[in-house]
């Protein structure tokens, strides 16, 4: 098991040496295609979401559990609102509301 630091992490974080490899690799692809801010933007969430997992009881991140992070750790949390289902689902609900029925809520 590797010590590896993260910025958004203040401590060393026990991850296989694949992990580390994986998140250099990442890391160094968003540097030469977006440029050294987001890099370091996208090491510092990364850093967040180990620190997250660590303190949820996870005692080491390995190579499977890293490509999820870097893989997923950008995509952005979609409101349920703007989706298409809760679109949908807004939509009966209004229709029902019309017609004078009760809706779960």
């Amino acid at each position: 098991m590797e010590k590896i630091t993260v910025a958004g992490h203040p401590e060393p974080i026990p991850a296989s040496a694949v992990a580390e490899r994986l998140l250099r690799q990442r890391l160094e692809t968003v540097r030469e295609k977006r440029g050294a801010d987001a890099a370091d933007a996208l090491e510092v969430l990364v850093g967040q979401r180990i620190g997250t997992l660590l303190d949820g009881g996870m005692p080491s991140i390995d190579m499977a559990t890293m490509r999820s992070i870097v893989d997923f750790v950008e995509t952005p949390v979609e409101d349920e609102s703007s989706s298409g289902l809760g679109r949908v689902v807004q939509g009966l609900k209004d229709k029902a509301a019309q017609r004078g029925k009760r809706t779960m809520s």
